[in-house]
């Protein structure tokens, strides 16, 4: 494994295996979902490295490992190249040059990897999408990690550098096993206009985007009538190839049948008993508002 990682606690079996359970028994998350975390911790100290200094970590997996702290876990890995809107074809293609040999040469780098599926250009080449597998040390078995790049839009506040955390924790002194890894990551505001995006005019609709939002509101101080939020919201909804905001009935019906399958295996069981799918779906709606026409 490469070096510059400094992510090697996997190859003691033994003792990754005990840690992923003694995570498991003080957090109340899933063991598959822990050893997962720390493999896309592996994954993305790699892509900071060698994806390109464009590369941007965005969406779900990043609140989670950088801004909101493990409220719950995930299992791909968002980023974004901030991308003229009139960009033609060519020139998102170049833009995603970098992260796309990466992606192709990881297992040159990190040997416990391999590529399942190449990133490859969708929706006229402004989302590249793509898959990285490794082995499991606890269960012998290939585990997938989704690898997503968005080149359709320009960010509209400056990247940070940041930390991104990893969950596993030590079984002796129970401190995290994996230090910190500073990276480029989208603000903390924009990242939760573009999952408020995701809620109103996503196609196929995700209980997740709707969970991260209400958490946000419940415990991060999140402010919806802020106007500066509402206003990158706004231009994020203007961004050509978006659906028409949806806050119907039958959107509300489709989040309900995720509950048990696409939420409850990323949370903890309280927070998962404690969830309000009614009361997230209302502050989505009250946002809607300010969009109707």
């Amino acid at each position: 494994m490469a070096d510059h990682t400094g992510l090697n606690l996997h190859q003691d079996v033994a003792l990754f295996r005990e840690a992923i359970n003694y995570t498991a028994s003080r957090t109340g998350f899933n063991a598959r979902l822990i050893e997962k975390d720390y493999f896309c911790s592996v994954a993305l100290s790699y892509l900071a490295h060698h994806g390109g200094e464009q590369l941007v970590f965005k969406g779900g997996t990043c609140l989670a490992k950088v801004h909101a702290g493990f409220y719950r876990l995930s299992e791909d890995l968002d980023f974004a190249i901030s991308t003229p809107i009139d960009a033609n074809r060519t020139q998102r293609r170049l833009s995603v040059e970098a992260v796309k040999c990466a992606v192709s040469d990881i297992a040159k780098h990190l040997p416990d990897f391999s590529m399942t599926e190449a990133l490859t250009g969708a929706n006229n080449s402004t989302q590249y999408n793509g898959m990285i597998a490794y082995q499991s040390p606890s269960t012998g078995r290939s585990e997938n990690i989704l690898i997503e790049v968005s080149v359709r839009e320009p960010l509209l506040l400056p990247a940070e550098k940041a930390h991104a955390h990893t969950l596993l924790l030590d079984p002796i002194s129970g401190q995290n096993m994996v230090p910190s890894m500073p990276l480029n990551c989208i603000a903390r505001d924009e990242a939760f206009a573009e999952k408020f995006r995701a809620a109103l005019s996503r196609r196929d609709v995700a209980i997740r985007d709707f969970y991260d939002l209400d958490y946000a509101t419940q415990h991060l101080i999140l402010d919806i009538d802020n106007p500066k939020l509402i206003a990158m919201i706004k231009s994020k909804l203007n961004v050509p190839g978006n659906s028409p905001v949806d806050v119907s009935p039958e959107r509300l019906a489709d989040l309900k049948r995720q509950l048990s399958t696409r939420l409850k295996p990323v949370l903890q069981e309280e927070a998962f008993q404690t969830f309000d799918l009614e009361r997230s779906f209302e502050l989505v709606a009250e946002v809607a508002q300010h969009f109707s026409a």
